[in-house]
């Protein structure tokens, strides 16, 4: 039975151990500076409760918080754990620390809900320990490197997507620096690592995750649609990194570590030398790139400012790329289709498909794949006479292996103008850097291009000289514009134009 302890408004500047647990029903207790207060057994808060911590408290046993408020307020002080076995950090609150410290417990820490630490530039003090994520989120506010203080203590992630991954949300902002996240599993080390050169805006974060799996390489991460390729070729695990509240996130070079076991266990047939990462980019897996450490069991991406989620294959049989891009547009009554592929495995061609309704699609003709390769290829294709169907068409493409198995790719829809009737376009979009901007008219003319971002503000504006019928005006997006959505407008023979364009 827990015993409440009344200290009541109570500055607590040096106490001794406070034995059967603490069970805060609603009072306020405060710690001062250099004041410590030491619990052999639980701490629980209920609602109302308060513990000004200032100084240090220690438990032995679980914490848990069933507040809704600030329960470590003001929160400049650290909580230790010291039991000897398993403790665990929970309850229907939300727990924010400024410096959580777990290297004197025997055993793992292991979170039981979702909580933060390093608030005021506190720390999170691991030592030789783990603390287990357990499906949960930690979010770390010290923006600092050094804002994780460990030897060789580590966070185990280890979750898988069904139940929720648990993940380091640390709010490094507009910082700078070498970025280590040292998880493990078991007690193994596969650490990720974000090198930060320019920083983002101070408002953003970066999310890390990752798990290990079978030889089948499931289950997949959340928004992947199938692996595809050869599993026995395929490293088992799964890294992601996600930036949130980032305008423009930083630029930064990602490493990632693996387990000896996870390409060198049968079936698996993987030279590690041979071992490169791909990344997963909404609709199918990206070239291989990148570098691998063989001493140091990482992989290391060559691609900056990318993020998403990740994994290894062998280059010599990387998993399958169907589409790296994919765009649709109308040339007079044509519709011109090109795409390109960053590798290919057992590719056998695309059957190009239109529909009138985006739901049902008739196939208009077949481009020959490169069978399987790892260089890049290019593709076009030109359905000729296309208006004749109508003003709006939808097209896709069904790409088709050798052993019969087809995917598609994302729908383009091709507007095609009325006789005498102005048009504007983009091509490609969505664009990394470099666009064309179709603008058909019926009569020569000067008119106003004007560029605005997603929050409607103005990012350029420009005076273009039209001449009768269509025109092209390349475009490039500069290096300070972030990815996301845009706005093109004009008014041409008085009509007011607008399409939308996507920087990826």
């Amino acid at each position: 039975m827990k015993h409440a302890l009344p200290f009541c408004g109570m500055l607590l500047a040096a106490v001794p151990a406070v034995g059967q647990g603490l069970s805060n029903q609603g009072a306020v207790i405060s710690i001062q500076s250099g004041g410590q207060l030491s619990v052999i057994g639980d701490v629980v808060v209920n609602s109302g409760g308060t513990i000004d911590n200032a100084g240090t408290l220690s438990l032995t046993g679980n914490w848990t918080n069933n507040t809704t408020g600030g329960v470590l307020s003001p929160a400049t002080g650290t909580v230790q754990l010291l039991g000897t076995a398993t403790q665990q950090i929970g309850g229907s609150g939300t727990t924010t620390f400024h410096t959580l410290d777990v290297s004197g417990a025997s055993a793992a820490a292991q979170l039981m809900a979702d909580i933060a630490v390093g608030n005021s530039n506190g720390l999170l003090v691991l030592g030789t320990n783990q603390l287990q994520l357990n499906t949960h989120v930690l979010n770390l506010n010290n923006g600092a490197t050094s804002a994780i203080s460990r030897t060789t203590g580590a966070l185990v992630s280890e979750s898988s997507p069904a139940a929720g991954y648990g993940r380091l949300n640390w709010l490094i902002g507009s910082n700078t620096g070498t970025y280590t996240v040292p998880l493990a599993s078991s007690a193994t080390s596969v650490p990720m690592t974000a090198t930060i050169t320019v920083g983002g805006n101070s408002a953003g974060s970066l999310s890390f995750a990752t798990y290990g799996t079978g030889p089948d390489n499931l289950p997949l991460p959340s928004g992947v649609t199938s692996i595809r390729g050869n599993s026995a070729y395929t490293l088992d695990r799964y890294w992601i990194v996600q930036p949130t509240n980032y305008t423009l996130a930083p630029t930064s070079t990602l490493t990632f570590g693996y387990l000896t076991s996870e390409f060198n266990t049968a079936p698996n047939t993987i030279t590690e030398a041979r071992l490169r990462l791909q990344r997963w980019n909404g609709s199918n897996w990206e070239g291989s790139q990148g570098s691998v450490s063989v001493p140091n069991n990482t992989l290391t991406s060559d691609q900056q400012n990318t993020y998403g989620i990740f994994t290894a294959a062998d280059q010599n049989n990387p998993l399958p790329v169907e589409l790296r891009e994919f765009a649709a547009r109308a040339q007079d009554t044509d519709a011109l289709l090109s795409w390109s592929t960053a590798s290919e495995l057992h590719n056998e061609g695309f059957f190009v498909e239109v529909s009138l309704d985006g739901q049902t699609f008739q196939r208009v003709g077949f481009v020959a794949g490169k069978g399987t390769t790892t260089a890049p290829q290019q593709y076009r294709f030109t359905d000729a006479g296309a208006a004749k169907r109508g003003q709006l068409q939808y097209y896709r493409l069904r790409q088709h292996d050798t052993n019969g198995t087809d995917s598609y790719s994302p729908v383009r829809t091709v507007a095609f103008a009325r006789p005498g009737f102005s048009s504007l376009a983009a091509a490609p979009n969505p664009a990394q850097r470099a666009y064309t901007i179709y603008l058909t008219a019926a009569t020569a003319q000067t008119v106003q291009l004007s560029v605005h971002d997603a929050l409607g503000r103005l990012v350029s504006q420009q005076p273009v000289a039209l001449q009768a019928g269509e025109n092209k005006l390349p475009a490039t997006f500069t290096a300070a514009q972030p990815v996301g959505v845009y706005l093109l407008t004009t008014v041409i023979d008085g009509q007011v134009l607008r399409t939308r364009l996507v920087r990826e």
